[in-house]
């Protein structure tokens, strides 16, 4: 039973979620489509934290996009990594990928909604233009920050912190 006194400022029930646990789950979730693809899922989990209070289904759909999108743009004999460690008193989460990387141009409308700067993926999958727009106002409802760091030709790394 949920009391309006288990949600935070934001509406979200947030509660302890392990992060080991969590984290392989959300990666077994898309380990077919990566075998599929020929692309090596990994874990790369600093020794803290083990915690983090978040709210698992909505944090979820934001791994589920960020590793779509990973697996899209990442050519077979690729990596997709997800992380998480302690950084400054905060959890930061990560997911990187030996993938096609994304051009500067467009890295300021990329958390637009309906974004202009959409593209199809290596196999022709499509895009609505609105999964990272989404991504960035869960992660901001949990009162974190999420941006990239990527260059053409060299992969992409989605980097997330919460407090």
């Amino acid at each position: 039973m949920l009391y309006v006194g288990d949600l935070d400022e934001n509406g979200l029930q947030k509660r302890p979620t392990d992060l080991p646990t969590y984290l392989a789950a959300q990666l077994n979730l898309h380990r077919l489509a990566a075998q599929e693809k020929g692309i090596a899922l990994a874990l790369d989990l600093a020794p803290e934290p083990k915690q983090v209070r978040l709210h698992p289904e909505k944090f979820g759909r934001v791994l589920d996009n960020l590793l779509h999108n990973a697996l899209k743009f990442t050519p077979a004999g690729g990596t997709v990594t997800v992380g998480a460690s302690e950084y400054e008193g905060k959890v930061r989460f990560t997911v990187q990928d030996t993938g096609v990387g994304i051009p500067g141009k467009l890295h300021n409308n990329l958390f637009d909604k309906f974004n202009p700067t959409r593209r199809a993926g290596l196999h022709g999958e499509t895009t609505t233009g609105l999964g990272l727009f989404i991504a960035k106002q869960i992660v901001e409802l949990h009162g974190g920050h999420i941006w990239l760091e990527s260059r053409e030709k060299h992969g992409t790394t989605f980097f997330i912190e919460l407090a």
